[in-house]
């Protein structure tokens, strides 16, 4: 099997049309339609989806505030016990608050379908999907185990190594058709950022990395200054 960095738009419709049940079918329509995180998922409720207008409200998981020295006003992780810069001792200190965000997603008509019809008979404090983050893992490699995606089959660029297809790699699909179909609009790039929920721009970016089309275009140039082919 050829070496994959991410999943194509026609691996992920072969994957929806391979589900068994309607319930899988949603888990893959909406993390592919997303990108949203798999833990994202499992917390929506009924109460988030407003399916008249194609929209989603996606929950991010709640945060504690960074520690703050009070010798030297450094900032701290909530769990850091001495201040890096002074040494104080911050073991007493308390993270100053809670921080919660949340984002709206447009969805494509046929997730909003497939929605409709699964959350027709939930009430408006049900979770959409009640299964554990496993069994959602599951959901996704039997899917791609029944189109021929078995094993290891996606590399990771950086770290080089093979895992599994799993929730997050139709983040990364999304990511990859994004970037390609915007070139260097800043603007859409930007978009990308907000559409993910990645606090940096640097992290959206990184998925620039997967792009085997941006890599080819620039290597021909340079091929081409080089030997003239």
């Amino acid at each position: 099997m050829a070496i994959k960095t991410y999943l194509t738009p026609a691996e992920i419709q072969q994957m929806k049309e391979k589900a068994p049940t309607l319930r899988d079918k949603v888990i893959i329509s909406f993390y592919s339609d997303t990108g949203a995180r798999a833990s994202e998922l499992l917390r929506l409720k009924k109460k988030d989806l407003d399916l008249d207008n194609n929209i989603v409200l996606i929950p991010h998981l709640k945060r504690g505030i960074r520690k703050k020295c009070p010798r030297c006003g450094k900032a701290a992780g909530k769990n850091t016990a001495f201040c890096s810069k002074c040494g104080d001792d911050l073991a007493k200190v308390i993270p100053e608050g809670i921080e919660e965000r949340t984002r709206l997603i447009n969805i494509a008509p046929e997730t909003t379908e497939l929605l409709r019809e699964y959350t027709s008979e939930m009430s408006a404090e049900d979770k959409v999907i009640d299964l554990s983050r496993q069994q959602v893992y599951n959901v996704v490699r039997s899917a791609a185990k029944a189109i021929g995606l078995d094993g290891k089959v996606i590399l990771n660029p950086e770290t080089r190594k093979k895992h599994y297809v799993h929730p997050h790699s139709f983040r990364d699909s999304l990511a990859v058709d994004w970037l390609e179909a915007v070139g260097d609009n800043a603007s859409d790039q930007k978009a990308l950022q907000d559409h993910l929920g990645h606090q940096k721009f640097d992290t959206t970016m990184r998925y620039a990395k997967l792009t085997p089309k941006k890599v080819k275009e620039v290597s021909d140039k340079v091929r081409q200054r080089r030997f003239g082919e």
